[in-house]
């Protein structure tokens, strides 16, 4: 009853909404919910085939009532329909063993699914063909090519893994394009800390080079490109850490307190920035950042970092790895961060990678502060430099006292 109550005020509330004559609301979905109940009991005593039949009567019902609701009203509620089988369906499921908790969840979940019919409108209507294309590339990567390539290693250091390789790009690309998609359904104007957040997703890289060309133009918006910037370059330590937690727990737990010492200087050092005056007058660009032939890229280079950092181990010890995460920072984060973090699980010492990771981290942050004194004002690299110098130090020193 609770179940079939739950959908049908949806439906009831649609019905109003729409000012329209419903064929079934609040009452008529409870009675469906019960009518399937019933029928998965008649069903224990007159076999399996009566409530298929049940079924199979009821949804020829169905049709028949929302069919003549059709021609009445000149327009077809299908949603309307298939949600009258499906409570019939749940009450079916509490008819039966241990079926109660799973009616209760997916009730839950399709009355969800219902009430936020204009949302969900929204933000599809929002999409473009090149985020329909770029949701269907990253299916093609995740769920076609992944389970053909082999799970052995290919080289003589047994690191190179074709299939661990590919999870990595899928990993990084799924940030990247989830990222993207936000932006595009929510855009930068509804908040800094949003700009930030997303921009930090896809790239801090580009938030930076977007606020720095903005100031040069428009003085008056220091304070906010300041923070945007630097909310932005906060949210790739977290990004980091879900990589690292993806894949070695251990090691997440060592690199936790610097990373979070250094997010939180900068998230505090941002708001303070914030304080004078001024706004973004325009959205950060951000270009479309899955496609097929950078990410194969990425996957090409984090193979390299890998075998590099390997060899340098061998070859070179402790000095080689930090010389290697030293180059890889210069210009990504997240290579460096997935080999390190797979090395640690089985060769490499986790202090060499938390180290190596950390180094990483430090130098792109330093790559970022240069693009602002570079692209921007002197203004804006000053205080970048205010920030970014304390949140190094911060981080840098814990990363010390704890390995």
């Amino acid at each position: 009853m609770l179940i079939g109550a739950l959908i049908g005020t949806e439906r009831q509330r649609r019905i109003a909404e729409d000012r329209v004559e419903g064929v079934a609301g609040l009452r008529t979905f409870t009675l469906i919910a019960i009518l399937g109940a019933m029928s998965a009991h008649l069903s224990a005593q007159y076999g399996q085939n009566f409530a298929v039949a049940a079924l199979a009567s009821f949804a020829v019902l169905v049709s028949i009532s929302y069919a003549a609701s059709a021609n009445a009203q000149g327009r077809v509620d299908f949603t309307a329909a298939v949600a009258a089988v499906l409570t019939f369906i749940l009450g079916m499921l509490c008819g039966r063993e241990n079926g109660v908790s799973l009616a209760v969840a997916l009730a839950v979940i399709i009355t969800w699914i219902l009430a936020t019919r204009a949302t969900t409108h929204r933000y599809v209507e929002a999409l473009s063909e090149t985020d329909i294309l770029d949701t269907l590339k990253m299916a093609i990567i995740a769920l076609v090519i992944y389970p053909l390539l082999p799970d052995t290693p290919l080289d003589p250091y047994g690191v190179l893994n074709p299939r661990d390789i590919w999870m990595m790009v899928i990993l990084v690309s799924l940030i990247g394009y989830i990222g993207y998609i936000l932006i595009r359904i929510l855009g930068t104007e509804r908040g800094l800390s949003l700009t930030g957040i997303l921009g930090g997703l896809v790239s801090s890289t580009a938030v930076t080079t977007a606020m720095a060309e903005e100031v040069k133009v428009n003085k008056e918006v220091m304070s906010s490109a300041v923070f945007a910037t630097v909310v932005a370059s906060c949210t790739m330590f977290p990004r980091m850490l879900l990589i690292v937690l993806v894949l070695n727990q251990s090691l997440f737990m060592k690199l936790l307190p610097s990373l979070l010492a250094m997010t939180a200087i900068g998230l505090v050092l941002a708001y303070i920035s914030l304080r004078g005056d001024g706004a973004i007058k325009k959205d950060i660009q951000v270009k479309d950042p899955f496609r097929i032939l950078p990410a194969l890229e990425f996957g090409a280079f984090f193979a390299f970092v890998l075998l590099a950092s390997k060899v340098a181990s061998l070859y070179f010890g402790d000095t080689g790895i930090y010389a290697a995460s030293l180059v890889a920072g210069l210009a990504d984060v997240d290579a460096i961060t997935l080999s390190m973090a797979t090395l640690a699980k089985t060769t490499l010492a986790e202090n060499i990678a938390v180290r190596s990771i950390m180094l990483a981290s430090v130098t792109n942050t330093v790559v970022k502060l240069v693009i602002a004194f570079l692209l921007g004002n002197r203004e804006f690299g000053r205080r970048m430099a205010m920030t970014f110098l304390p949140m190094l130090a911060v981080g840098i020193a814990v990363a010390l006292l704890l390995t």
